[in-house]
């Protein structure tokens, strides 16, 4: 397993050099260093606490996004790809992104592949981006590859930023809300219910129903909270197993709000990198192969798997494609008339147009219908609170009239 060194290295050009290397041991970071042309001057191990909690590498998406694009316009214009990542590492500000690009760096001076560098890093390049990457190496373009990257990468951006916006009044106001919630149920209500009570009124149940929540809240709130991480551990680590994630990806494909963002994502992407493999003369059972990953769905990659052996059998794509019941009838008909006339690639990237078009509105239909639809169910839960208070004392005034 790979670990992190701190290391003080002199370069090739005599400058002092401080960073952080990943490497399987002490000799593995020092033979790296000395095929490099530098001289190592310490070396320490990164230790971890048994009792730290890893939180994960808070690069944001957008972050990915420029490093990317940067590195896509540099190779278009004939820079070397390790000459281009050393260029764009120089620039990068987050400390954590820029650790994970100069190890990068480091694994390609070492004679490993792009794809193979990235993969070491899985929670900064997920494997939607390694996969699209491995395509473009086998491909022959890369360059290709990282500007269909880009794009996916902006919509992803895109998508995020749609849906903070959408969500930013909702929250603003559920905060407050929240908090004249907690006023209400310990303060307010208990007070005209005790006065209700002493009168001889009967409690509403509305009132009533929401002082026997807030007392189960109080009396439970440790065994509550302790169930909630229980249950959030478990789906945590269930979601790792085989049989999880096809649980999970079953999910997300019938997901009533991402769902046709999903479909239309995954679809997107097979379609357009499979089709620029192919038009590039990638054999099809290699090109399916390298596509396999860029699914990103138990699903998908199960129902490609397939695809693989039934076209070494003599079964054509478009028939196995109908039997695995995943793909659309519009998807397979494109296929079948692309294998028809002999121009599958330029069939299979003609339906990569349409799932860009699909991924765009439903990314538009999505920002527009969350806000009103926590809207509305917060003004529910407003009405039913206000309600609550209100209701208790209407009860109290009929009484002082009778």
């Amino acid at each position: 397993m790979a670990n992190k060194y701190k290391v003080q290295f002199l370069d090739s050009d005599g400058k002092l050099n401080r960073t952080t290397i990943t490497g399987n041991s002490e000799s593995d970071v020092e033979n790296t260093l000395i095929s490099n042309g530098s001289d190592l001057l310490s070396i320490q191990e990164e230790k971890k606490s048994v009792l730290s909690i890893e939180l994960g590498e808070q690069v944001k998406l957008q972050d990915k996004t420029n490093f990317f694009q940067q590195l896509q316009t540099m190779l278009s214009s004939g820079v070397a790809l390790l000459n281009a990542i050393e260029i764009i590492s120089k620039q990068i500000k987050n400390r954590v992104f820029k650790e994970a690009v100069e190890d990068v760096i480091l694994s390609l001076q070492q004679g490993s592949s792009f794809s193979e560098s990235l993969r070491k890093h899985p929670k900064i390049f997920d494997n939607i981006t390694v996969a699209m990457v491995e395509a473009g190496e086998k491909g022959g373009i890369l360059d290709a590859m990282l500007e269909e990257l880009v794009k996916s990468l902006k919509q992803d951006v895109k998508i995020e930023d749609n849906v903070k916006k959408a969500t930013r009044y909702p929250k603003i106001v559920g905060s407050i809300m929240a908090i004249a919630m907690y006023v209400v149920m310990t303060k307010v209500i208990p007070t005209f219910t005790g006065i209700l009570v002493n009168s001889g009124t009967e409690i509403p149940a509305l009132t009533q129903g929401i002082l026997n929540f807030s007392d189960f809240l109080s009396s439970n709130s440790l065994s509550l909270l302790i169930i909630g991480v229980l249950l959030f551990g478990f789906a945590y680590f269930y979601k790792k197993t085989d049989s999880g994630k096809t649980l999970f990806d079953k999910l997300s494909l019938k997901n009533p709000i991402y769902k046709k963002i999903t479909i239309a994502s995954i679809n997107l992407r097979i379609t357009k990198i499979l089709g620029t493999l192919l038009k590039f003369g990638v054999p099809l059972k290699e090109s399916l192969l390298v596509v396999r990953n860029v699914a990103d769905n138990s699903i998908y990659l199960n129902a490609i798997d397939t695809i693989v052996k039934d076209i070494e059998t003599g079964k054509s794509v478009t028939m196995s494609m109908n039997e695995s019941g995943v793909f659309s009838d519009y998807l397979c008909s494109m296929v079948g008339v692309g294998e028809e006339i002999g121009a599958l690639d330029q069939m299979l990237l003609s339906t990569s147009e349409y799932y860009e078009i699909e991924l765009n509105n439903a990314t538009d239909a999505l920002s527009a219908s969350i806000e009103p639809i926590i809207t509305v169910v917060m003004g529910l839960f407003i009405a039913m609170f206000v309600s609550s208070v209100f209701m208790p004392m209407f009860k109290m005034y009929e009484n002082i009239s009778m």
